[in-house]
């Protein structure tokens, strides 16, 4: 996959993660704005869906900078680098999404655990980028 390619699977991945971020976010601020029970009485779940929404809106931020500017700095093609970064983008958002999900009381549920899998992919690849900037 050529730079190019990897610029266009970035913008095609965080425009519609950054749409839907974006949409997630006017939806719980109309689930509290109409005073949405099952969203306002339980702590736990409004933090963890305000998680995902936001994890989503800043990862997709990050997909797009990525693939306009920081899939350039490698030689060689950073597909691996790109897909994780990509894939871990959803994990973060998804994982706290689905943990708020019939949670048991004080804890996420399992589906948490897709976070740090995520927040892994995402680090590989901003840790190689920012040691290949630094060395730029």
């Amino acid at each position: 996959m050529t730079q190019e390619a990897q610029h266009t699977a970035c913008t095609k991945w965080g425009y519609p993660q950054l749409f839907l971020g974006a949409l997630f976010g006017v939806a719980l601020e109309a689930a509290h704005g109409f005073k949405v029970v099952a969203y306002l009485e339980n702590d736990l779940t409004r933090l963890l869906l305000t998680l995902a929404h936001a994890h989503a809106v800043g990862l997709a931020l990050v997909v797009l900078v990525w693939g306009g500017s920081g899939a350039a700095l490698f030689d060689r093609e950073p597909v691996a680098l790109g897909r994780a970064l990509r894939v871990g983008a959803l994990l973060i958002p998804l994982g706290f999404a689905l943990s708020a999900i019939q949670h048991p009381e004080g804890d996420p549920n399992l589906a948490i655990a897709l976070v740090p899998i995520g927040a892994a992919l995402v680090l590989v690849n901003l840790g190689a980028t920012a040691w290949r900037a630094l060395k730029a």
